[in-house]
């Protein structure tokens, strides 16, 4: 008999923090960062709480512990057009609507960290909340 070599996966649920992370309109600002380096598939939850839409959010990951971070998606046809890494989206989350939620399905398997970073437009400040679960 053959043994499957391949090591337990792990399955986790968490939440970006006990309330919203305050995102400015300038620059990125860092809303989750996730340990994935056990996982196979990555579901995100993300919650635009605030008043404002986002007019970023980025996907970024790190393939080795002392690597650095790369950008893996950032643009509108990443999320709309599932290719690659990403299984499905919910649409366009580069500009989540004020009150609007959305989600993303990743495959990590090559993974070490994935980050998610957003922006809210120039109209002023808005939150986040990300909820992520995988196994």
């Amino acid at each position: 008999m053959q043994m499957n070599s391949s090591p337990p996966r792990r399955i986790f649920a968490i939440d970006s923090n006990s309330g919203n992370i305050a995102i400015p309109a300038a620059g990125n600002t860092d809303i989750i960062e996730l340990d994935v380096s056990q996982l196979a598939r990555l579901a995100l939850e993300i919650r635009n709480a605030g008043a404002q839409a986002f007019d970023a959010l980025l996907v970024l990951g790190k393939f080795h512990p002392d690597g650095a971070y790369v950008t893996l998606l950032s643009a509108a046809g990443d999320f709309t057009t599932p290719a690659g890494i990403v299984v499905d989206a919910s649409g366009d989350l580069t500009v989540l609507g004020a009150g609007a939620t959305g989600w993303l399905i990743l495959d990590v398997l090559a993974m070490q960290k994935v980050k998610l970073q957003a922006s809210a437009n120039v109209a002023g400040a808005t939150s986040a909340r990300v909820f992520a679960g995988g196994s």
